[in-house]
């Protein structure tokens, strides 16, 4: 009796394990089914959002302004303007020195600077000499703070002197010269572009280093700037 009871415990159990193992299986597929959906939409999501990413930064990359060598350029000139009278003789002179600066940063540039300048003498008893300066040279430029500079600059300058007197009138000589300069000014612009004016001094080792000369090493500066 006992035994016929284990017998169909037995088969009763067996009948359940193979009645709800379908059911299982069809469950864990279901399962595994929507855990690859999952999967899936999430991979195409990332996709998507990756894409997306990807497409605003070419578009913010093509909407920034492309520079040309010429946005890196300012420009500027110096203006003098001088008159004296000595033992007798008076002088008058005017230069003109235009600059162009390229910006490497926005620290420092760097460009040619060229300079000319007229000056009258008229000695009592002779007639009026006119007097042609030619500047020409290099620069460096180093915005500090602001509109504080340091710039230091090389040059080759030919220049005028009068000769001997022959009559009435003096013959003129002509010399060259390799000027070094370095200095520092102020830019009322404040280096924000657009248009200033600087003034500068600027001390030439050359001259100072020249013991027959009786020029003033100190080389002052006045001028106007653009996109500096």
């Amino acid at each position: 009796m006992f035994r016929k009871h284990i017998i169909k415990v037995l088969a009763l159990l067996v009948f359940f394990a193979f009645a709800t193992e379908p059911t299982y299986a069809q469950s864990r597929k279901k399962s595994s089914s929507s855990l690859s959906k999952k999967k899936k939409k999430k991979a195409a999501a990332k996709k998507k959002k990756e894409k997306e990413k990807a497409k605003a930064a070419e578009a913010e990359e093509e909407s920034k302004p492309s520079t040309t060598f010429t946005d890196h350029l300012w420009y500027g000139g110096g203006v003098g303007l001088g008159f004296s009278s000595s033992f007798g003789v008076n002088s008058f002179g005017i230069s003109v020195s235009p600059m162009v600066g390229y910006k490497v940063n926005n620290w420092v540039s760097a460009g040619p600077r060229i300079s000319t300048a007229f000056s009258s003498l008229k000695i009592p008893g002779y007639k009026s000499i006119n007097l042609f300066n030619f500047e020409a040279g290099g620069f460096i430029r180093a915005h500090v703070y602001e509109g504080f500079f340091l710039q230091g600059e090389i040059s080759n300058e030919w220049i005028q002197e009068p000769g001997d007197a022959v009559g009435n009138e003096y013959s003129k000589n002509t010399r060259s010269r390799f000027n070094q300069y370095l200095g520092a000014g102020y830019n009322f612009g404040r280096g924000q572009g657009g248009v200033g004016s600087e003034i500068s001094i600027h001390y030439n080792f050359t001259v100072g280093r020249d013991i027959n000369s009786f020029e003033n090493p100190f080389n002052y500066r006045f001028g106007f700037t653009w996109r500096f």
